[in-house]
């Protein structure tokens, strides 16, 4: 706006100069034009000073962001970092526990073939057992039959 009332005086001062060019010296031209060249620097420094003054805030907004950025960023690095020792001693625990609970697998392992061994053993020995009483139970009752069959008194041995 500034800018069209400068152009505007110019004009109509250089009107009346013209219709009067006679009247004009080389002076009053150079004055003139010193004094459009004074409007159009204090024009070009005046949006210089607006465009400096808007790029100022943006530079001022900008590093207060990236500061509350990378606050953020150090506040979350500690928090993983936190979160990392905090995992590595839970590695560390959970695998002593496993390397405890294989241990203990290792040993009911073993004992449990030596039980296998021993139920084996002892079952080998009930058959063996078991298979006696039965011919034995057959011979009795074998025995029962033939002593019905001779169904008669018989003297007592003496003793």
């Amino acid at each position: 706006m500034k800018m069209h009332a400068a152009v505007s005086a110019v004009l109509l001062a250089l009107l009346p100069a013209r219709a009067a060019a006679a009247k004009v010296t080389p002076t009053q031209q150079v004055i003139t034009m010193m004094n459009e060249m004074k409007t159009k620097g204090e024009t070009m420094m005046d949006e210089g000073t607006k465009v400096y003054a808007t790029y100022a805030e943006w530079a001022d907004d900008e590093t207060k962001r990236l500061g509350f950025e990378i606050q953020d960023g150090e506040k979350k690095i500690e928090e993983l970092t936190a979160y990392i020792s905090k995992a590595e001693s839970d590695v560390e625990k959970l695998g002593r526990e496993v390397e405890e609970l294989n241990a203990e697998i290792d040993t009911l392992e073993g004992e449990k073939a030596k039980a296998t061994e021993t139920r084996k053993a002892e079952h080998e020995e009930y058959v063996k057992v078991s298979t006696d009483y039965s011919e034995s139970v057959d011979a009795l009752q074998r025995a029962i039959q033939v002593v019905k069959a001779q169904n008669y008194d018989r003297p007592q041995a003496e003793m």
